[in-house]
């Protein structure tokens, strides 16, 4: 259906669709545009397959559902060679569609059109209007950035300054751009992204923006083109004047959240005023809005150093404004700092402190006519407790008890406050406090089986401890409290009564009734039988040999033991419990090797089951030998029945083969014999290669197999295919470039292929598909191919290919980013380059400083001397990388001055 006649007269202006044709066409959801070049389209913007996706629409009533969509989609440049879609396309409910998924048929810059009808056996309806549309996968190279404001530069090439604004223009390096997405950095912190459009189709835009940072201010562009894409990324780096003044003070240092406390409110402190701005006179301050303000003359190296008493407590801004002598405005420079008027505190500071203990503090005044004060605590949280008041003695001062009990146990700190007589407070000291709960340490012996007795020794840290209380799994009627010993601890007993797992808390208290926090321990309680076993322990292995397990009843009454061995036929298997509670299982012989778990009960005349006792063990697999192996040859193409003989054998085996091509083929086993020295397993040999065979048998799945090395062999009497015409390598023999290889033709046709990739006449590990990537070891070297082919009946084949040209060099890597020389161009200064950016990224580079033709040096960095003064020099970046041409790029020129 998709012959070259079906899309005769195809081209920019299609004819009308005849009635009857699938209407409600879209390209990639956007209605049909029946003009070339159509929508630009990105598939890998479209969806998650990253394809075009063509709809229809087509009367459903008049179609069976067995109809199915004819897509033609074609190069507008090749109109007779329409691309084969049929195998994606779909019609369904009235609705047709195809996704274009392949990229290779789908290429960058190329329009297509398409267009549909419906297929029902003979019958088929007209074909529906064509659409166009164009392919754009990207976004092309970066916009470049100019600013006659703010240019590119470094530390010494700073303009502008804060708050003054500059207009930066994008140009893009292709014409179908449609808008920039932008966005400014610096001082650590990045501004939102703003995206603009363009005026016209690939028309430069300029913004206006003002630096709200000093020194390193960064630009990021992309040029978004008519299809979504962006371009890549465009770096514009320049720097700002810092011309607010540098502020400094020891006495009220900047952003501290604490004061120095020689300092405080009314207590003059320096502020040191640095200008950055040239001819700077005097300079203009003041504290937030409504402080302390003033004038400062500065001297003749444009610093001041003001003295400036705080009006208030707490955290408060100094802003300072340089005054030049022209009376140009500079921008204020914020120093936030912090005055401390809280009172001193000595003491306990910084300790931790154990539940029922206190620590003592010592508070002293800071601010005048200090009558009390006010205290509280809080936890990790942040919440508050209620405020108290303490009174302040004659001179001010008070001292502090604080006592960590169960009111207090969480707190996490103390706030205080001194309150003078007209109730004013102060700012609040913060003293951090870590109280410990000092939970009991709780030990036991014994009480593992129901009946018998645990016994609990406690300890605890807190200081007096007077009693301890401790509970049996929460429950009241258990509880016990117990005199401390006068060495601190205490002993409780408990017998547990049912077969469960069991605890016990312990909390300890003082005289005043402070308890601890609550310690405690856990252990599993039972009344299920013992299990030991000589041929199978717990720890070790036991060995595939008749072996008995002993089971000693710890239940009262019990008469039976049932137990069962996971995975055996061993199962609710009954034991009578002996006159000494005790029983022996009869033999029991392993069939496979492995780990097991045996799980058993005790029950009573009335059918009471003890708790479950869980007894795990392994059993290792005996050494496995394999001596030979029958018949000795077998014919390829099904599933053969392999006897192996030899000895250790076991259900837990495994096993396998490897042809004479090194396939693996898995085996499936179908019989041990008793005496484990015969196995019979089953092996699918379709399409296995002919030749010398070895065969595995694995013990299990730990251990390393055992090989029998030409076990036997896969025959038959089948011809060998013949080469007709030899394989074929296409593509450049240059390093880094891709070639590929034909099958060659074999008679009959084969069914498969296989690869082997040589250089100079040896073949290269690894490479065995159709294509190979040339490596920079093939340099200098010839590339051939060899293809084996394989089918079924049939000897394989194998040809080898001419060989190619020499495998000269790959291209040089691309320079996106040119090289870039920092430092300062003076005599005596170094210069230093970076390497630019490349695309393939190099290994590693060399340099050339040159002053015109004059070469200056090799190294990334060059010492300036007296003979350059007045030069304009450049550099020169060499990328290398093995296997590749050099790639260079050289910097913009510097001019050397004194």
């Amino acid at each position: 259906m998709l012959g070259c006649g079906a899309v005769v007269g195809l081209g920019g202006t299609p004819a009308l669709a005849a009635e009857g044709s699938p209407t409600g066409l879209t390209t990639a959801g956007q209605a049909c545009v029946t003009t070339a070049p159509g929508p630009f389209l990105s598939p890998g913007r479209l969806n998650d397959a990253q394809a075009v996706l063509l709809r229809g629409e087509y009367d459903a009533s008049v179609w069976s559902d067995d109809s199915t969509a004819d897509f033609q989609v074609w190069d507008v440049t090749e109109p007779d060679q329409p691309q084969d879609w049929s195998d994606r396309g779909g019609a369904s409910d009235g609705h047709l569609l195809v996704q274009l998924e392949d990229p290779s048929r789908q290429l960058d810059g190329v329009t297509y059109g398409w267009k549909v009808r419906l297929v029902d056996g003979a019958a088929s309806s007209p074909w529906s209007d064509t659409c166009y549309y164009t392919v754009d996968r990207s976004g092309g190279a970066a916009p470049a950035v100019t600013s006659a404001e703010y240019p590119p530069g470094d530390w010494d090439n700073a303009h502008g300054e804060i708050g003054t604004p500059g207009s930066f223009t994008f140009t893009p390096a292709d014409d179908d751009a449609v808008s920039y997405k932008y966005g400014f950095y610096a001082d650590n912190v990045s501004e939102p992204e703003q995206t603009i459009p363009a005026p016209r189709l690939g028309g430069p835009v300029t913004i206006n923006w003002a630096p709200r940072a000093a020194d390193y201010n960064s630009l990021t562009v992309y040029a978004i083109d008519r299809a979504g894409n962006y371009s890549e990324r465009q770096d514009y780096t320049f720097y700002v004047r810092e011309t607010r003044p540098s502020v400094f003070s020891a006495a009220y240092q900047e952003s501290a959240g604490y004061g120095d406390l020689k300092y405080n409110v009314g207590v003059p402190g320096e502020f040191d005023f640095d200008s950055n701005v040239p001819d700077t006179t005097s300079f203009v301050w003041h504290i937030d809005q409504d402080g302390p303000s003033g004038t400062a003359d500065a001297d003749s190296e444009g610093n001041a150093a003001v003295m400036i008493a705080p009006a208030k407590a707490g955290y408060q801004t100094l802003y300072v404004r340089s005054v030049a002598r022209d009376g140009a405005p500079h921008p204020e420079r914020a120093y936030r700092f912090y005055v401390d008027n809280a009172p001193q505190v000595t003491g306990d500071i910084n300790k931790s402190v154990t539940i029922g203990s206190s620590l003592k503090f010592h508070l002293a005044p800071r601010t005048g006519d200090v009558t009390a004060y006010v205290y509280w605590n809080e936890d990790s949280s942040s919440h508050e407790s209620a405020k108290i008041t303490i009174p302040a003695d004659g001179a001010g001062a008070a001292d502090l008890t604080w006592v960590a009990d169960n009111t207090t146990e969480n707190t996490n700190g103390v706030r205080v406050q001194a309150r003078s007589a007209d109730g004013t407070l102060s700012e609040a000291r913060w003293l951090p406090i870590s109280v410990w709960g000092a939970a009991p340490t709780v030990n036991r012996t014994g009480g593992t089986v129901v009946g018998s007795t645990a016994t609990i020794s406690v300890r605890t840290e807190m200081a007096n401890v007077k009693e301890y209380e401790a509970v049996l799994n929460h429950d009241d009627a258990t509880r016990q409290i117990v005199p401390a010993a006068a060495d601190g601890t205490a002993t409780f007993k408990f017998t547990p009564t049912k077969a469960q797992y069991t605890f016990v808390t312990v909390v300890a208290r003082n005289a005043a009734g402070v308890h601890t926090d609550e310690g405690s321990t856990g252990w599993s309680v039972t009344d299920g039988p013992a299990v030991t076993s000589a041929d199978f322990p717990a720890s070790g292995s036991g060995k595939m040999t008749a072996g008995t397990f002993t089971f000693k009843a710890q239940q009262a009454g019990a008469t039976t033991f049932v137990y069962s061995i996971d995975g055996t036929d061993q199962f609710q298997v009954e034991v009578p419990v002996g006159a000494d509670g005790t029983a022996t299982t009869a033999a029991w012989t392993p069939e496979t090797s492995g780990s097991y778990s045996l799980h058993v009960t005790s029950r009573t005349s009335n059918g009471t089951r003890s708790s479950e006792t869980y007894y795990s063990f392994t059993v290792a697999a005996d050494p496995v030998t394999v001596t030979s192996v029958s018949p000795g040859t077998v014919a390829p193409g099904g599933v053969r029945t392999l006897t192996v003989t030899g000895s250790g054998f076991q259900k837990a085996n495994y096993t396998a083969l490897h042809t004479s091509d090194g396939s693996y083929v898995s085996g499936t086993i179908t019989g041990i014999s008793a005496d484990r020295k015969t196995l019979t397993a089953e092996y699918d040999l379709t399409g296995a290669a002919l030749g010398a065979a070895s065969l595995d048998v694995q013990p299990d799945g730990y251990n390393s197999p055992v090989t029998l090395a030409n076990a036997f062999t896969i025959a038959n009497q089948s011809t060998p295919l013949k080469v007709v015409t030899a394989p074929v390598i296409t593509g450049t023999a240059a390093v880094g470039s891709t070639l590929k290889s034909s099958t060659g033709t074999f008679t009959p046709a084969a069914s498969a292929y296989t690869y082997q990739w040589a250089a100079g006449g040896t073949a290269i590990s690894g490479a065995t598909g159709s294509s190979y990537v040339v490596k920079p070891a093939d340099l200098g070297k010839k590339i051939s191919v060899s293809v084996t082919a394989t089918k079924n009946g049939y000897l394989p084949a194998t040809e080898k290919s001419a060989a190619t040209a020499v495998v000269a060099k790959g291209p040089a890597a691309v320079n996106t980013v040119l090289p870039k020389i920092t430092g300062t161009a003076k005599v005596g200064s170094t210069l230093n380059s970076s390497a630019g950016t490349w695309k393939p990224a190099p290994t590693s580079y060399r340099y050339e400083w040159r002053a015109g033709s004059t070469l200056l040096g090799t190294t990334a960095s060059l010492k300036l001397t007296t003979a350059m003064q007045g030069k304009k020099i450049a550099v020169t970046a060499i990328a290398i990388q093995a296997g590749y041409e050099d790639g260079k790029a050289t910097s913009t020129t510097v001019t050397v001055t004194k």
